[in-house]
């Protein structure tokens, strides 16, 4: 089943059978996608106070990020975290991902607040990627950022996606996609949404065009509006998050 569709408001859902469990899979794929957007927005949104290198605390502690990313993923998803319940798939996903970001900016708390040092690596790139690897190991569902013009070889497209990504860029703004196909061995339910680029990327991704960002990559010459990428989502039909 290959579907275009708008972006959408999670809910959740029971598992009733097969056609049961795809819908809800993808209400966790949608609000999934919309977390991790949320997130890189945070990251990106505070990339000059974790940039300083006159300041040592930042401030930016997982419990600031927590209230930050709160708000963000509510605006964008029409979420409130601190309601969901690990009672149930749907909201046990999103306490995964949420706790797998908080251990992220836990782990990077020496790197953020290292004093006299301007740049400090912890871009939405690797925060995104980071998350994906730690909510991965918890549950089963790949998570990743991914774009036609990646910057690191973990962000490289398979087939499918680039295939997708391709598609997805001729076809209007606002427009996703999902499809049950099979990963490796598994039934899968694979959903992308697009990421594009906001006021927050154009230092590192906007114009000049080629010219060297505090990376150390060449800008690609995007502007504010442009699809720069998209999330990915692989979930297994059958998979079910380890309560713990």
């Amino acid at each position: 089943m290959k579907i275009f569709m708008t972006l959408m408001t999670a809910v959740g859902l029971i598992f009733i059978g097969h056609a049961a469990a795809e819908e809800k899979l993808q209400s966790i794929a949608v609000a999934l996608a919309d977390y991790l957007t949320a997130g890189r927005a945070v990251v990106a949104d505070n990339q000059l106070l974790i940039n300083d290198p006159s300041k040592g605390d930042k401030g930016f502690t997982p419990e600031a990020y927590e209230e930050q990313v709160n708000v963000e993923f509510r605006k964008r998803a029409g979420i409130d975290i601190k309601s969901l319940s690990p009672a149930d798939d749907f909201g046990r996903s999103i306490i995964a991902i949420h706790d797998s970001a908080r251990e992220v900016v836990a782990e990077a708390q020496p790197q953020i607040n290292e004093p006299g040092k301007e740049f400090k690596g912890f871009i939405p790139a690797v925060f995104g990627k980071k998350v994906g690897d730690r909510f991965y190991r918890k549950s089963g569902i790949t998570v990743k950022q991914t774009s036609l013009k990646f910057r690191g070889e973990y962000n490289k497209p398979d087939d499918f996606e680039a295939e997708v990504l391709r598609k997805l860029e001729s076809s209007g703004k606002g427009n996703t996609y999902y499809e049950e196909t099979r990963f490796g061995e598994l039934r899968v339910l694979r959903y992308v949404v697009p990421l594009y680029i906001e006021q927050s990327c154009l230092p590192c991704h906007g114009d000049p065009a080629g010219e060297m960002d505090i990376t150390g990559k060449k800008k690609e010459g995007y502007k504010e509006g442009d699809m720069r990428g998209a999330i990915s989502v692989i979930a297994p039909i059958k998979c079910v998050l380890d309560s713990n």
